[in-house]
Order: structure tokens, then C-alpha cells, then sequence
């Protein structure tokens, strides 16, 4: 970087031809810059590789009520690891909980009747083409075993009422939101469908609602989506919310009961759904938005003569709940695979899939803080005598290649990008490299796939990180770095956006090239590379 010649070196016209250059060049040209300023100086460019070490391990939860987006299913990655995801989610009291606009007149009474209870969540989808008005649909983010080019492979699913409470308070400190994490259990009450089969497709994009008095349907109406969308529809137990909630719903102008009265007593007397995936095969698993999906309760509000018992009218109504305030994910991992794996191969998964950890210049995590002597000889070599750096460290960079029996038997795309942390004891942090380059072109092309002449890899520049590291005044250990799959929110988007949460709602895998076996022939065996300039005096 420009930066590290300008510091380098010290003659005062140096600086200004730096300072010219510097003024009159973009940003994209600064690395030619750097190359003709280091020519002219005399400058020498050498390359070091140093052999990287990792390990794989389990990663046993995750932070799970802040996802974007919420997973449903059971996903398998061949040689990987397998995924079951449900989820629990509480109900947002609607503003309106009169259930009638009107008032009886005379000796009419207004008598409110359930006639279903549905469950609805988009998919994440794409419309593929418009024929006669009538949309087309793709689904974006299902992942597992395909039917046809428009459905998957099912899984079994129950649907109870949420026992446990979901504070969005922290019980220790009121002032910060709550935490839970993909491995909380849940307590549940009452059935609300009992165990069926989801079977993600495109084509579910019609839902017939049934309207009944005494047990007969008297009317159907077809919901939809905006465009028919493709949605899930579950239909639950409409006994359950005629006297959970129907029942004790206000008339016109009427005070609502005590469990009504806000949102946080609705919250502690309908604590909410667990969507519970119970089958075990890896099938499918769908990616969905429940920030968009909601509970419909329809009812038929009767109106009839108190006296006679006659019937004057039938009107229909529905009143929705939105699933939000608090909503978690249940991720449960359902392979027999025992860690810490024993390969020369990476193996990643997001959720409660896996990690790597990527061990730099003989770091041993049984002894964090003690420097290797390749850590120690490096910082001699590129620093002078009174630790001063003597070094331009021009790129630092890691390489992690895919599998190549991977990619050949993978039937879906490759992951698309990864990302690389710092493991430090208190939390996880971003690279030195994240910050200094926020929301700029070479931080988010990090970690992404590369194809190059038949084969895929990812790549990281830690070039700010290694230079802090190597400076002479920096007596510390190298950290221990994590690597695992890319969640969206990873990187920082501000100098103090330092830490690392565990939020991952990614259930993919990819198997990478290692090379702990001692291949140092091999070109896909992981390595750090550190291009370097020094001046030839």
C-alpha cells in the first residue's frame, strides 16, 4: 500500500514525489504507483510462503433471534453434515381487537363464530415470466432434493403453542434486548396441526379458506399473496383460537380484557408458535422471510333476533396477527459425524455445521501467547536492529481451494463466499484489513469463490494485519482465525463495528483442499503468501 512506502521512506524528496503521485492518481492506480516508486529506489521484491495449519470442529450454537431470515427443513451436505431447522416466533396484537364494527340494534345480537385459522409465509421467490396476467415463480432459497424444477423433497412438521416465554428484555440487564441461541429447548402446550408434510414448491401460490356455521360451509374464499406469490399455508386449530382468543375478544367500544391490553400481556398469555421440524432425512430446507408472515383468523360475526333466535344476517371478518417482536431459530445437527475431524480437508457449514480454525506461524492454542520462532525470525528479518521496519509488506494473502472431489459431486452451486475472523478469548473480531477498507470494493470481493483455469478458490488479503503484526514494537502472539461460511452482516459498516457475531442462517457446506498431511508439493494446500519489498542498499 502507499501508505507503508510513505513511511518506509525517509528522504524528504521521496515524500514529495509520494505526495504528488498520490494527489494526482485514483485509487486504482495506486498499486502501479507503488511498483515504479519502489523500481526507481532501488527496491528489491521477494515472497515468502509459510505453511498454515488448521483443525475442524463442530460449532455447537449460534445466536438465533437476529436473523434476516429464518430456516425451515432438513438439509444434508453430503460428507458435510446434516441440518434440522425450526423455528419459534410470538404474535404482534393487532390495533383493532373489536370483533364487530357495529352495534345491535334493538333485540339483535351479534354472536362471532371461527371458521379457520391460517398460518401464512411467503417464500423467497422469483417470477420467471408473465402469461396472460398470470405470474410464474421460482423459488430462490430452498435448498435439498428436487422433484421437479419447481418442487422439493418434503419434511414432517408440527405446529404447538409456545410454552416458554420469549422475554425480549435480558432478564439481567433490562436495558439490552435478550439473546437466544439455536439450541434453546422450548417448552410447548396445546397441538395446533398435527404432524404433516412440507413439501416447498413453487406452485403453492392458492389458499381456499372455508367459512361454516354449526359445521356447513356456507362460503369459500381464495387467499393470495400480492402477484400469487408462492406461500405456505398451514391451517391450525380453530377450537384452540375460538377460546384462546375469539372468545374473549371486545365488542364494539368495549374494553379489552386484561390479557389484551398491550403487547407485552398479550405476549405472556399467547406466548407465541413452535414450527418443530420432526423428520430426520435430509430433504429440503427453505430459507424464508417471516418478517412477512402472519396468522389470519377468520370469523363469521352471526346476527340474530335475541328473542326468536332468527338468523338477520351473516358477516365475515378476520383479524390478523403478524409474527414478529420476538422470533428464534432451533438449529439441531442430525449427522453421526464426531469432531474435532481427523483430514488433510476443511470441512464448512453454516448454522450448527461446522468451522476451521486457521493457524498462522505455528500458533498452538494450548499455548496462546507464546511466539514461534518462525514468528520471531520473520519480525528480526523485517525490522532493523532498533525495530524499525525495514519491510514494505506490498500483499499478505490466504488461499483456500475447493475440494476437487467436492465440486465434482456437488449437484448445486458452489458457496459463494466465506469469511475469515479473528477467535480472540472474549469474543470473535474482524481483521485489521475489514476496517481499514470498509465498504470499499476490496472488502466486499473478500472471501468470494474465484474460478481460475478449472479450479475454485477464496481468497483473503490480511496485508494490514501481517505489517501490524511484523512491527518491530509488537512483542504479541498471531491470533487464532476462524473460518467458516458468509452471513450477511458479517463485515463491519463503521470503525467501531469490530465484533463478530455468531448469526448464521446459512445452511450450505463446501469442502476445501488442506494439506495437512505434509504435501508441501501440492499448489492447493493452503498457504500464506507474503509479498515483500525491501531497499537494496
Amino acid at each position: 500500500m502507499t501508505e507503508k512506502v510513505r513511511s518506509a521512506i525517509k528522504p524528504l524528496v521521496v515524500l514529495l514525489l509520494f505526495v504528488m503521485l498520490f494527489i494526482s492518481c485514483s485509487d486504482d492506480d495506486l498499486n502501479s504507483v507503488d511498483a515504479g516508486i519502489i523500481d526507481n529506489l532501488n527496491f528489491l521484491t521477494e515472497e515468502i510462503i509459510s505453511e498454515v495449519e488448521f483443525s475442524n470442529e463442530r460449532i455447537s450454537r449460534v445466536e438465533s433471534a437476529n436473523n434476516g431470515e429464518f430456516l425451515l427443513g432438513v438439509f444434508e451436505e453430503e460428507n458435510i453434515g446434516k441440518i434440522r431447522a425450526s423455528f419459534v416466533s410470538q404474535l404482534v396484537l393487532p390495533t383493532t381487537l373489536d370483533y364487530t364494527s357495529i352495534e345491535p340494534v334493538g333485540d339483535s345480537i351479534i354472536t362471532p363464530s371461527i371458521d379457520d385459522v391460517v398460518l401464512y409465509i411467503p417464500y423467497i421467490s422469483t417470477v420467471t415470466s408473465i402469461e396472460n396476467g398470470l405470474y410464474h415463480y421460482e423459488l430462490d432459497s430452498v435448498f435439498g432434493n428436487k422433484i421437479d424444477d419447481l418442487s422439493y423433497e418434503g419434511f414432517t412438521v408440527k405446529v404447538h403453542e409456545l410454552a416458554t416465554f420469549l422475554n425480549p428484555l435480558d432478564p439481567t440487564d433490562p436495558s439490552r434486548p435478550n439473546t437466544f441461541y439455536s439450541d434453546k429447548v422450548y417448552d410447548v402446550d396445546a397441538l395446533l396441526k398435527e404432524e404433516f408434510t412440507l413439501s416447498p414448491s413453487a406452485t403453492d401460490t392458492l389458499d381456499v379458506v372455508e367459512r361454516t356455521i354449526n359445521n356447513v360451509v356456507y362460503a369459500t374464499e381464495d387467499a393470495t399473496l400480492t402477484n400469487n406469490a408462492p406461500m405456505i399455508a398451514i391451517h391450525l386449530d380453530t377450537t384452540f383460537f375460538s377460546q384462546k382468543i375469539l372468545s374473549i375478544l371486545p365488542g364494539k367500544g368495549g374494553d379489552a380484557p386484561s390479557e389484551l391490553q398491550s403487547q407485552d400481556s398479550f405476549i405472556r398469555y399467547m406466548k407465541g408458535l413452535y414450527l418443530e421440524v420432526t423428520s430426520s432425512d435430509g430433504a429440503s430446507i427453505a430459507t424464508l422471510p417471516l418478517v412477512n408472515a402472519f396468522v389470519n383468523m377468520y370469523y363469521s360475526n352471526v346476527v340474530s333476533n335475541s328473542v326468536t333466535g332468527e338468523k338477520i344476517d351473516t358477516i365475515q371478518n378476520l383479524m390478523r396477527f403478524n409474527l414478529g417482536n420476538v422470533r428464534a431459530s432451533k438449529y439441531e445437527s442430525v449427522d453421526e459425524i464426531n469432531y474435532p475431524r481427523d483430514t488433510d480437508k476443511i470441512y464448512l457449514q453454516g448454522t450448527v455445521g461446522s468451522q476451521a480454525n486457521v493457524k498462522l506461524f505455528g500458533y498452538d492454542e494450548n499455548n496462546p501467547d507464546v511466539v514461534s520462532a518462525e514468528l520471531d525470525d520473520l519480525r528480526a528479518a523485517s525490522n532493523s536492529a532498533d525495530d524499525k521496519p525495514i519491510w514494505i509488506i506490498n500483499e499478505a494473502n490466504l488461499q483456500f481451494y475447493v475440494d476437487e472431489d467436492f465440486v465434482n459431486s456437488t449437484p448445486s452451486d458452489i458457496v459463494y463466499k466465506l469469511f475469515l475472523y479473528k477467535k480472540t478469548p472474549n469474543y470473535n473480531s474482524v481483521i485489521l484489513d475489514y476496517i481499514n477498507n470498509i465498504n470499499t470494493t476490496l472488502t466486499l470481493q473478500e472471501g468470494n469463490l474465484v474460478e481460475e483455469n478449472g479450479s475454485y478458490y477464496y481468497k483473503f488479503r490480511i496485508t494490514d494485519y501481517i505489517e501490524q503484526l511484523l512491527d518491530g514494537s509488537n512483542t504479541g502472539n498471531v491470533d487464532n482465525f476462524g473460518l467458516r461460511l458468509y452471513n450477511p452482516g458479517d463485515y463491519p459498516v463503521s470503525f467501531n463495528d469490530t465484533v463478530v457475531s455468531s448469526i448464521n442462517w446459512n445452511p450450505r457446506g463446501v469442502v476445501l483442499f488442506g494439506g495437512n498431511t505434509g504435501d508441501e508439493t501440492s499448489e492447493n494446500r493452503v498457504k500464506l503468501k507474503i509479498n515483500y519489498s525491501y531497499q537494496n542498499r
